[in-house]
């Protein structure tokens, strides 16, 4: 156990970062709550970064909310701007969805909607091919993006996602995001048993 301090960088991330994303526009609770605070001005997608354990990649976790239950979304880019420079993290993806509505308990895969609005967690959609990593939502170990930050450190950052549902127009979502960057710390796969 006395090991692990030492451990930053091998056995765990020296640093995580939180990422507040700065679009209010959006119920981050349940979905029937989302699809009721929702308006003209919320986006159609939005997204949360989630780094688990001792992982070393913080994942893309979208979830969408529409005026309707689309069966299809293709992804032409999802690109990160930080200081001037642009990550692609995801291009030319197509995600099936499936056009199904649900009740907010179901387990099954679908859409959640309040009649005007719909509501879906991004990880139900089905990728082409699951064994194209290229293809998969992205997970990106922002250690590498973020050189030379302290714990404390906090800055912008922005994801920006060109998108089509079904056969739709394409669109294009620019999302803020304050991060700030904190010390990392091992976490014992036995933690919470």
């Amino acid at each position: 156990m006395f090991v692990f301090p030492f451990g930053a960088g091998i056995f765990y991330p020296k640093l995580l970062f939180s990422f507040y994303n700065m679009n209010r526009n959006f119920d981050w609770g349940p979905a029937d709550e989302a699809c009721n605070m929702a308006d003209e001005n919320t986006p159609e997608i939005n997204v949360l970064f989630r780094q688990p354990g001792n992982s070393f990649k913080a994942g893309f976790e979208p979830t969408f909310l529409t005026k309707k239950n689309y069966s299809r979304l293709y992804i032409k880019e999802i690109v990160y701007i930080y200081e001037n420079n642009e990550y692609t993290a995801l291009k030319d993806a197509l995600f099936t969805l499936s056009p199904n509505i649900r009740d907010m308990g179901s387990h099954e895969k679908g859409w959640i909607t309040n009649g005007t609005y719909y509501w879906m967690n991004g990880w139900e959609a089905e990728p082409e091919n699951w064994k194209d990593k290229s293809k998969l939502w992205p997970e990106t170990n922002f250690e590498k993006i973020f050189r030379g930050k302290k714990p404390g450190d906090e800055f912008s950052f922005s994801v920006r996602i060109i998108y089509a549902f079904d056969d739709g127009e394409e669109k294009t979502l620019v999302a803020p995001f304050v991060v700030t960057a904190v010390k990392g710390w091992y976490t014992s796969p036995f933690a919470g048993l």
